[in-house]
């Protein structure tokens, strides 16, 4: 409650049932976040004002809600206490020893009669006065806060250990403390108080010094000698050590209720054992100083070693076993972990009434009112009047409180042994052992490293390590604690360093040579028991091989990799003697032992993500079927991780199991959905691409490219686009593998089966298998398997077709047999409807030679001339503005003839309906490809006229036919798309006006050529004109004439044709006779 004010006044406002509900870390946590805030986190001066505020705010409260109100009493029992504002306080007698500590005078002016209970006479109790008020003198020089530093020393000894503080406080005891480190420290307060300061402690250090010698000198006349002094020093320390209390285990009563007697009784015991420490920890001092100023106070040799070798140690075991134990009454029991749903229903209390008396002590854990005595208490055996007494409501009486003490404290440094007083770390082994059934791992990682440090320096000096292996079971517990602390939600850095502790102490408790007897008798570690060879190497092993299972089942692989391979050490020694043994089932041989042990690294290897140690792992395995299956684990768990470039960049050789990892990625291939990533078609083919194996490479990846065939179109969630995209990437792989392999052997054996694969909708499951040798056999349904050689042009036949799929699919033409099976004159229509033209010139390239090449160019210009006509937007172009449409630059044509057929994520295509129209596609490929088919440009203007006769050809259509130039003195001659054959189309479709002027312009440009061309014409076979046409034109109108249709015209164009053919052949007359002449 105290505390709860201190919290509101500081601004931390928690109500009544949070501040209840906090554990004893989370009050910690509370009162460093308020000193924090207040104070500079940077100023250790501010911090502590900070500190000394709430102290002091803190005793304020606490008085104001403890004042006193009245003394009760209880008259049966003899009890008195004090009734309080929010408390109860209970009186209790003072132990004899507490008596003689605190000096209490008899009447007489002499000394308790109690002195005779540890010394024979008067003189040895004046001899033990004086050694009390030596040690008394020790304490006041050097002050509460120094002592408190002391005791917290104890606490934590990984930071600073028991001799160092021991040493610090006697060279204070013998020169003083170091100012220096005052002044520097303390350089805002001033110079002139410092040197004060200074000045008034060299005067006490000096007035110490001399009183502390005078007395020692005094005690030496006194006793006569040192020998008598230490002789009572000696009874002195015997009686720190309790009295042995005998109990008989059949009639020992465990388990006691949390009640106010048994909370009285872990107080007093607390306030015993703290006096108990400080007389250990005074005499202790005393010892020290006494050897440091040997020479003053004439001490000989013997007595020098004597105090070194004997009283120091034992007092020094005494001093830590009271601390020991007054930390176990005053620090708070930590709350148990709550791991997982079982440890929640344990909390629940879902037992019979045999456990309910118990339900009180256990929810107080973590809260800070149960300590770890408390926790003792119920592990504590007692008589049945004890614990009758101690179950009951009402107090007890002084007298049976402090017997209680006595019993309880005698317990702890007893046990249950009858011969001398055990050693602190048999002890603490047994204690310990109770408290880790109840998770207190913090605190006790704590205690066992302080019982750890202590046995450091008491193994100095009496060899345990070598007498007996308690040590080892201490290491094993104080490992435990570290493990089960690294669990429990430690910061990383923390939780690496306490698992690193953790292996350390169980590889030390697995070192000596009786640690397995002492550790097969820890009642608290079941699994231990070890029934095979009694060798220290048998033992090593099962001892790793359980720490190991420790470690895994914390999911802690790294300490569990390292126990595996301890284990793996001791194998060959622990079972060498097997061959020697009668033949014996139970009995497990090297060989099987080396194969669990190599599977659990493989297995601490790959949680661990090294894969390289893994695969050492799996080679140094001698068990061929445990090898086999870490290897199938290793290739599903580095699939599963995407870390399969490890498999291809040749760090790992697979020698001897190249055919076995093969088969296991071929059969995941199989067995797996199409679209797993990362794929392992692919990962085979990286596989034998870095192992230079072409061929193969080319084989898995074009059998991934046949399964997405198959497949691809069954799976309705995968886009056509990305099944093609997928199917293209693994044809040009293929072929560019192929490139590689000499080319009288570039060509793969592709497998066909006729019978349905595994099914792919289940690929978890696997095919039945069978041991045939050393080799393991999928057995699979019958197929009926052809193998076909595939070379690399059926590669880019293929891959030509999958590219022209690709560009229909991204143009979302919807085709029944699109991404299957479809015939290649059929797919270049399909293209060309498309306006995918580029990708239908490139099919009709790939799969048609010579003549038939020839035929499909044509049937294409026939499609792509229609598209001409039926093009509406072609027509309004043409109204609007026709030179738009007919004249075309250069320029212009270059660049739309630069398209890219590379298939991609971007198809480029020639014409586009947004930007260009038929009519320009159908000039540039006509220009393009006329070379190729001189006939191109009649077949496209035959369409044209056949499809609409009234049709106005384009100029640059005409222009082809005219050679892209004028008519010349040549006449109307030339290639397969000459005028004439123009000049016949026009005939043909009837447009009679346009064959005349065609045949008057070449007339005109025949008869009109310059002086200097003359000579030219007058050649032989220099021209030539279509009579027959010509004549066919003629009959034709005069057909149309008398018919009376467009007589007019008729007329006028029969005019034009008979005048103009008049003057030609004329000229032809004069041109034939200036040769002939010429001739002559």
């Amino acid at each position: 409650m105290s505390l709860q004010e201190v919290l509101e006044t500081r601004q931390r406002h928690l109500s009544d049932s949070e501040f209840r509900s906090l554990t004893v870390e989370g009050l910690r946590k509370e009162i460093l976040t308020v000193i924090e805030s207040e104070g500079d986190e940077d100023s250790p001066i501010a911090l502590s004002h900070e500190w000394e505020k709430v102290c002091s705010l803190y005793m304020q409260c606490w008085c104001h809600n403890n004042v006193p109100y009245n003394l009760f009493s209880n008259p049966s029992t003899g009890g008195i206490g004090l009734i309080r504002r929010h408390s109860l306080s209970v009186c209790r007698e003072l132990d004899e020893f507490e008596q003689l500590v605190h000096g209490m005078p008899v009447v007489n002016g002499g000394f308790s009669s109690l002195t005779s209970v540890w010394v024979d006479n008067m003189i040895d109790s004046e001899i033990l006065h004086g050694i009390l008020k030596c040690t008394r003198s020790i304490s006041r020089h050097l002050g509460k806060a120094a002592l408190a530093v002391f005791y917290e020393g104890l606490r934590w000894p990984s930071s600073v250990t028991f001799q160092h503080i021991l040493c610090c406080f006697l060279r204070i005891l013998d020169t003083g403390y170091d100012f220096s480190v005052l002044k520097r420290s303390n350089s805002h307060v001033g110079l002139d108080s410092v040197r004060g300061k200074e000045h008034a402690y060299h005067n006490n250090q000096r007035k110490f010094a001399l009183g502390i010698l005078l007395s020692l000198q005094d005690l030496r006349d006194k006793a006569g000698g040192w020998d008598r002094v230490l002789d009572v020093i000696e009874k002195y320390l015997s009686s720190l050590i309790p009295q042995r209390f005998s109990l008989d285990n059949e009639s020992a009563t465990k388990g006691t209720l949390y009640n106010v007697n048994t909370v009285l009784l872990v107080q007093s015991t607390a306030q015993v054992a703290e006096i108990q420490f400080e007389a250990a920890r005074d005499l202790l001092l005393l010892l020290g100083h006494l050897v440091k100023i040997k020479g003053q106070v004439s001490i000989e040799p013997a007595n020098i070693l004597r105090i070194q070798l004997q009283l120091i140690p034992r007092f020094q075991d005494i001093a830590v076993k009271y601390f020991l134990l007054h930390w176990m009454c005053t620090i708070s029991a930590e709350a148990p972990p709550v791991e997982d749903f079982s440890s929640q229903l344990s909390l629940l209390h879902v037992v019979g009434d045999g456990r309910k008396q118990n339900r009180a002590w256990e929810g107080r854990l973590g809260t800070g009112d149960l300590t770890l005595a408390g926790i003792l208490l119920f592990g504590y055996p007692t008589t049945s009047v004890d614990h009758a007494l101690l179950c009951l409501g009402t107090l007890q009486s002084p007298y049976t409180l402090l017997s209680n003490v006595r019993k309880f404290v005698s317990w702890i440094f007893w046990g249950e042994n009858v011969g001398q007083l055990p050693k602190l770390s048999s002890r603490a082994i047994a204690l310990s052992s109770i408290l880790l059934q109840h998770g207190q791992y913090g605190v006790l990682e704590k205690f066992f490293i302080t019982v750890d440090e202590h046995s450091k320096q008491s193994r100095l000096l009496s060899s345990m390590e070598s007498v007996d292996g308690e040590w080892h079971a201490l290491l094993h517990l104080l490992g435990f604690c570290l493990l089960a602390r690294a669990r429990l939600g430690l910061e990383e850095k923390l939780k690496d360093k306490h698992i690193g502790e953790a292996i350390r102490c169980f590889f030390r408790a697995a070192s000596g040579e009786k640690a397995g007897h002492a550790l097969q008798e820890l009642s608290f570690q079941m699994g231990l028991q070890h029934s095979g060879p009694s060798s220290a190497a048998a033992w090593k092993l099962h001892y790793f091989e359980w720490v190991m299972q420790i470690f895994d089942q914390h999911n802690l692989s790294a300490g569990a990799r390292q126990f595996a391979l301890a284990a793996l050490e001791q194998v060959d020694e622990a079972c060498g003697m097997i061959d020697c043994l009668p033949d014996d089932s139970s009995v497990e041989h090297a060989s099987n032992v080396k194969g669990r042990l190599w599977a659990n690294v493989f297995k601490f290897s790959m949680d661990l993500d090294q894969y390289r140690e893994a695969y050492c792992a799996i080679i140094s395995n001698p068990d061929e079927e445990s090898k086999f299956i870490c290897l199938r684990r290793f290739i599903i768990v580095i699939c599963e991780r995407k870390a399969t470039q490890i498999l291809c960049d040749r760090e790992l050789p697979f020698v001897g199991l190249l055919e076995k990892v093969e088969r296991e990625l071929v059969w995941k291939a199989e067995c797996s959905d199409i679209t797993a990533k990362p794929n392992p078609y692919k990962l085979l083919y990286a596989f034998y691409m870095y192992r230079q194996n072409w061929r193969r490479a080319a084989d898995y990846i074009y059998r991934y490219t046949a399964r997405l065939k198959e497949e691809g179109v069954l799976k309705v969630h995968l886009q056509l686009s990305f099944t093609l995209q997928e199917r293209l990437q693994g044809l040009t792989a293929a072929i560019n593998a192929l490139h590689l392999v000499d080319p009288a052997y570039a060509w793969i054996d592709f497998r066909q089966e006729s019978s349905v694969r595994l099914d792919w909708h289940s690929p978890s499951k696997r095919a039945r298998t069978f041991m045939e040798g050393n080799s393991v056999v999928p057995i699979q349904k019958e197929s009926a398997k052809q193998y076909q050689p595939i070379d690399i042009e059926q590669l880019e036949n293929e891959y030509v077709l999958t590219s022209a799929h690709l560009q229909l699919a991204v143009a979302n033409v919807k085709h029944s047999s699109l991404g299957g099976d479809i015939l290649p004159s059929d797919l270049v229509v399909l293209l060309v409807q498309s306006n995918l033209y580029e990708m239908a010139f490139t099919v009709i390239f790939k799969f048609w030679r010579d003549s038939s090449l020839k035929r499909e160019l044509e049937k294409v210009v026939q499609i792509m001339a229609q598209k001409c006509c039926t093009s509406k937007s072609s027509s309004s172009l043409m109204k609007e503005s026709p030179e738009n449409v007919l004249l075309i630059p250069s320029s212009a044509r270059e660049d739309q003839t630069d398209v890219d057929i590379l298939c991609g994520t971007n198809f480029q295509t020639v014409q586009h309906t947004n930007s260009k129209t038929a009519w320009h596609v159908l000039q540039l490929y006509l220009e393009k490809y006329k070379g190729l088919h001189s006939r191109l440009p009649v077949v496209a203007a035959e369409t044209l006229l056949c499809t609409d006769p009234q049709i106005e050809l384009p100029l640059w259509l005409v222009d082809m036919f005219k050679g892209a130039r004028k008519a010349t003195a040549w006449g109307m001659a030339g290639q397969v798309s000459d005028p004439a054959a123009l000049f016949r189309l026009y005939i043909e479709y009837g447009r009679f006006s346009d064959a005349t002027h065609l045949l008057l312009e070449y007339l005109e440009a025949w008869a009109s050529l310059r002086p200097a061309d003359i000579i030219k014409r007058k050649k032989m076979s220099a021209v030539w004109f279509p009579y027959t046409s010509v004549e066919r034109l003629y009959g034709l109108l005069s057909e149309m004439r008398n018919s009376g249709q467009m007589i007019d015209q008729c007329d006028k164009l029969q005019k034009l044709l008979h005048c103009a053919m008049l003057r030609h052949l004329k000229q032809m007359k004069v041109d034939s006779d200036d040769v002939k002449s010429s001739s002559l």
